[in-house]
């Protein structure tokens, strides 16, 4: 006598043959339908997961010319560098919350300047290099996240 062992099948392993048919079909069936419901919930947990993780709210985000949803930007001031036909940086308000915020101030310039996130909507980009003021034909703000 054995203690303590678990005796599978009637201790073969793998199953003998002396086993019935009827108890043989009954373990198949068992094994199809455990792998059926298996499926089923792959088929109806992963779309939904799917659904969650892009149903996640709206970002304000934007970019082109004129009105555009996501933020306004108000309260614009240029600081001058110590020579007078330079800027330095420039601050503004935004209306709401933003994650990150770059500018240019040029259309025909390819590279933005980021900027900090000083007090509350408050922002400020600085230009090391300076900007010349004759150069400068816009004001081109991207704020992206909340």
């Amino acid at each position: 006598m054995e203690i303590g062992v678990f005796n599978l099948h009637g201790g073969c392993f793998p199953p003998c043959t002396h086993l019935s048919s009827k108890y043989k079909m009954s373990a198949m069936k068992n094994l199809i339908k455990l792998f059926a419901f298996i499926a089923f919930l792959g088929l109806a947990i992963f779309p939904a997961y799917g659904f969650a993780s892009s149903n996640s709210g709206p970002k304000a985000s934007g970019e082109g010319v004129g009105v555009i949803s996501g933020w306004t930007v108000s309260e614009i001031k240029y600081q001058l560098s110590s020579d007078p036909s330079l800027v330095s940086g420039v601050s503004f308000e935004l209306d709401g919350a933003a994650g990150t915020v770059s500018v240019k101030l040029n259309s025909s310039s390819t590279p933005y300047t980021n900027c900090i996130n000083t007090n509350g909507y408050h922002w400020q980009c600085d230009f090391p290099a300076g900007i010349g003021l004759a150069d400068m034909d816009e004001l081109q703000v991207i704020a992206v996240g909340g």
